[in-house]
Order: C-alpha cells, then sequence, then structure tokens
C-alpha cells in the first residue's frame, strides 16, 4: 500500500486527493493505480486521481480538503 493510502486504522484509507478518510469496506468510489487500490471520499476526487495519479502520489503533495 502506498503511504498516502495508509491509515493507522486497516479498515480506513486515506483519500490521496484530498486527505479525508474513507471507510474501506462498502467504499463507492476506488481505483486502481500500478497494482495498488485507493479509495476516494466521492466522484470528483476520484476523477481527478484518475487524470493525473502521478500528481497525487508525488511526494510533495499536500491532500488538501
Amino acid at each position: 500500500m502506498h503511504e498516502h493510502a495508509a491509515s493507522s486504522d486497516p479498515g480506513i484509507a486515506i483519500d490521496p486527493v484530498c486527505g479525508m478518510q474513507v471507510v474501506i469496506d462498502g467504499a463507492q468510489h476506488v481505483s486502481e493505480h500500478e497494482g495498488t487500490t485507493y479509495y476516494f471520499c466521492g466522484r470528483g476526487c476520484k476523477l481527478d486521481f484518475e487524470e493525473d495519479p502521478e500528481h497525487f502520489l508525488a511526494p510533495d503533495h499536500e491532500p488538501h480538503m
């Protein structure tokens, strides 16, 4: 799991676009990138990520709400 997607709670992922916590079980907005699953708070964040995943996975990216 990529560091942006990690959380201290194994049932929670961090949206790499906005930084919100997302419950993994039953998540509606999910995307795969290079073998890693990412979870999103909503459709907008998912679409932004899919348009330019490298931007949101860059070490200097700071998620914002």
